[in-house]
């Protein structure tokens, strides 16, 4: 379902009464349509993932045996376990796919995948150490290793260590070897007695390279280790993911595998390159190492030794169907006609970028090129449609000089044919004439004005740094999404900002001295008002800004808004007031701001409504490329709206999305930034009063048994966890706020009837048809606006922790 139109995203109801069966079928269809097909040329190829569609014996052995929904759970490859039916199929499946592996004995069962198996493996590895004795148990691994291997390491409470990257790409015996000296050192340096464990986690097929490591010369350092008097010990595991399905077929001398002696536990994720669907992947391990990670299920009759407990036994009738329905031979020709394919993609992609630096995996169908592009980049277009991802990697040129360079990693998967590979090719070419233009343009763009560097650091808003590509401007021409999120850098389209002077009309009377300077900016002077904004500014004092007609349909704060900064840095208790209008020049709404421009405690005034915000948490980023985001995190918001009449207020909902008094971080990371807006709230508390309402009502009566026996709770941008306390007293919505555990306090209270009183002095003026204004228009307006703003901002400060935003005595709004 979509998300809410201010950005958040709530649970919905849950449906009382069903679909149609048409209506049903209508829903699915149009989500099927949205899942790329396998084998359209013009859906993405996903060059970047490795992933490929399903071999149709797979997905009719999961179908047949879907239907009866039988359960796997538990391990079924001890003799005696796995006689019948699916379990008897995984247990086939599994010990076929240990002898692939080189293993004489395994035990093994099937995962959700290589995170699953990797968090059994290291889970089997812990608790083997902590059995030998040890107190200590450590991770180490290439810094290249896959995500999970981290993930994994957190799950189960132990030290992580990742080696650095070095030019071979691969995890080298001569680093460990200077690991396991550090942990030996560190041993000898704190006195500690006992064992260190070590579980040493190598790759056969690294998702970013396709490379393995030198898991025979691994295994052999960790014999020599164990047979010499060190107080370390060791298990292996072997991250097989996607290396696993393929390198036994092409490269079979490649020693990854439990050949060596010193491979403990290993996984493989048949659904990457074993043309299974997901999810399915493969946990082994050597006989005897199972039962660390045993725990008995009295109530079910078994013991488990499984991390996810019940699994499909669908799947392992699909993964049995490939093993014995392909067999060696049917995998051997399948991915030896993919190398061939990867050769082709090298081929295509040298004639695109001659000085590409270009490294086949050995027996894998990876292939990683570093463009001669600027820094290696790619336009972001080619990357979004074929899911492209560069990583930085060092790099030793041919005079002997190893830097770090972007590299991008290309999977050739069973399902693609040369046709995907043509027109990957087609495409490339063009996008690589793409960035020379681009630079042309961007270095014929002026430089940021310096008279609005100030502005850039005093506003959060995005449409100072970035514009909408010309062809994307119209929010109707895409009404399906977002459009900020096709934002583009101001300077790469040489459409920056411009500055002009202006003098300025006052002469006392309107809160100016006829000496301040004024300053109008635009995009383009020809056309001030059509593209995103046109601006005036008095430096170090205020902004009014005028949105364009495309813009006005996408803002969420109303066609104009003057923001006053003046005082709000030199003296952090003055808020930022921003003063909101609509298209038709009403007063929308008043917001005052206090903290910096990213993280403070808020009050919105509306007409209808008051909005306290604690804690609000503003990002804006630049994620990849052309890719700008923008994000509101709040840790709790208080919600009043305002009726006719004297009515006492009401609790109208509490909506707990998360706990306060946890430690708070933001809910979206570097890389999840996709679109704006996006909005999320730990708390939501929602209430209706009269504004004619002058009786006192206090916080326990207000909110009763919503509090739950415990107090609102907060994250105030000033106090940190605090007790949010609303009340009503003398016409006015009081919110108090006590730091919890320490003595910092401050109450924040504001008349129910200001906002009628701002629409009433505040008028504006009609920007509904933005291109028939004269600039002149709207510097008079800031002129007449500013220095009734000021006083409500002035008027608005903090006095020894009572903020108290109000109509100030002897302010007069002017007549539009």
């Amino acid at each position: 379902m979509p998300d809410l139109s201010d950005g958040s995203t709530e649970c919905d109801p849950f449906p009382e009464t069903a679909l149609s069966t048409d209506a049903l079928a209508a829903a699915l269809a149009d989500r099927l349509a949205e899942v790329p097909d396998w084998h359209s040329a013009s859906d993405p190829v996903r060059l970047g993932f490795a992933m490929s569609e399903p071999h149709p014996l797979a997905l009719h052995a999961a179908g047949m045996f879907a239907a009866r929904n039988p359960n796997n759970v538990g391990v079924h490859t001890r003799f005696g376990d796995g006689v019948r039916g699916t379990r008897r199929l995984e247990r086939e499946a599994v010990l076929a796919l240990g002898g692939l592996m080189r293993a004489d004995s395994a035990d093994g069962y099937l995962t959700s995948g290589a995170n699953e198996g990797t968090l059994a493996g290291l889970r089997v590895g812990r608790n083997a150490l902590r059995a030998a004795g040890c107190r200590r148990v450590v991770v180490i691994a290439s810094a290249l290793t896959h995500h999970s291997v981290a993930k994994a390491a957190e799950i189960l409470d132990v030290d992580f260590k990742a080696l650095p990257a070095g030019p071979s790409w691969v995890l080298e015996p001569a680093a460990l070897e200077e690991a396991f000296d550090a942990l030996e050192a560190e041993g000898d340096e704190t006195g500690a007695t006992g064992a260190t464990g070590v579980i040493v986690v190598s790759t056969a097929g690294y998702y970013n390279t396709g490379l393995a490591d030198p898991i025979d010369r691994i295994g052999s350092l960790l014999g020599r280790r164990i047979d010499g008097a060190s107080r370390l010990r060791f298990f292996h595991h072997v991250d097989a993911a996607h290396g696993g399905m393929i390198l036994p077929f092409t490269e079979p001398d490649i020693p990854f595998d439990f050949r060596n002696r010193f491979v403990h536990s290993m996984v493989l994720d048949p659904h990457k390159s074993g043309l299974m669907p997901y999810s399915c992947g493969v946990f082994l391990c050597r006989k005897g190492l199972l039962g660390h990670g045993a725990i008995p299920a009295p109530m079910s009759g078994f013991v488990d030794e499984t991390v996810t407990g019940s699994r499909s036994g669908a799947t392992a009738a699909a993964l049995w169907s490939l093993v014995f329905g392909l067999a060696a031979e049917g995998y051997r020709e399948t991915f030896r006609g993919c190398l061939d394919l990867r050769d082709h993609l090298a081929d295509v992609i040298r004639a695109a970028d001659p000085d590409a630096v270009l490294r086949p995996s050995p027996g894998n169908t990876v292939l990683v090129v570093g463009f001669s592009t600027e820094g290696g980049a790619l336009p972001g277009k080619l990357k979004e449609h074929y899911r492209l991802v560069g990583n930085t990697l060092p790099w030793t040129d041919d005079q002997g000089q190893t830097t770090d360079r972007l590299f991008h990693h290309f999977y050739v998967m069973p399902h693609m044919t040369r046709t995907h590979i043509d027109t990957f090719a087609v495409d490339l070419a063009a996008a690589l004439a793409e960035p020379a233009a681009e630079a042309g343009r961007a270095a014929a763009a002026p430089p940021v004005p310096a008279e609005l560097k100030h502005l850039r650091g005093s506003s959060a808003c995005l449409r100072h740094l970035v514009v909408h590509p010309p062809q994307r401007r119209n929010p109707d021409d895409y009404p399906h999404a977002y459009s900020f999120h096709t934002f583009r850098n101001r300077a790469e389209l040489g459409e920056q900002l411009r500055v002009e002077s202006w003098t300025p009309t006052g002469d006392g009377t309107d809160g100016t001295d006829g000496r301040d300077e004024l300053l109008v900016y635009a995009p383009d002077f020809d056309a001030p008002f059509a593209n995103e904004l046109f601006g005036v500014l008095s430096p170090q004092k205020f902004s009014l800004e005028v949105l364009d007609r495309n813009q006005q349909k996408l803002s969420l704060v109303g066609a104009a808004h003057l923001s006053v900064f003046e005082d709000a840095e030199q003296r952090p208790h003055t808020p930022v007031l921003l003063a909101n209008f609509h298209a038709d020049g009403r007063f929308r709404s008043a917001e005052y701001k206090y903290g910096d421009r990213w993280h403070g405690d808020e009050l919105q005034v509306f007409e209808d409504s008051l909005v306290v915000k604690v804690g609000k948490d503003a990002r804006s980023i630049r994620r990849t490329g052309d890719d700008y985001s923008f994000s509101l995190d709040t840790s709790l918001e208080l919600r009043v709206t305002l009726v006719d009449g004297d009515a006492p207020p009401r609790l109208d909902r509490v909506a707990r999305h998360a706990d306060s008094a946890l430690p708070r971080r933001r809910h979206l990371l570097r890389g999840q930034y996709r679109r704006f807006p996006n909005r999320f709230f730990d708390v939501i508390v929602e209430l209706t009063v009269g504004r004619g309402f002058t009786g006192t009502v206090g916080t326990d009566d207000l909110l009763g048994e919503s509090l739950q026996g415990s107090a609102l709770l907060g994250r105030s941008a000033e106090l940190g966890l605090a007790r949010v306390l609303p009340r009503f007293a003398d016409g006015q919505l009081l919110t108090g706020l006590e730091e919890v555990g320490g003595e910092g306090r401050y109450e924040l209270s504001v008349g129910l009837d200001l906002g009628a009183r701002l629409r009433q002095e505040l008028p504006g003026i009609d920007v509904g048809e933005p291109e028939g204004l004269e600039p002149r228009d709207v510097v008079a307006w800031a002129e007449r606006l500013y220095p009734v703003a000021r006083r409500l901002q002035l008027a608005g400060a903090d006095r020894d922790g009572a903020r108290h935003p109000h109509w100030p005595t002897g302010a007069k709004g002017g007549t539009a």
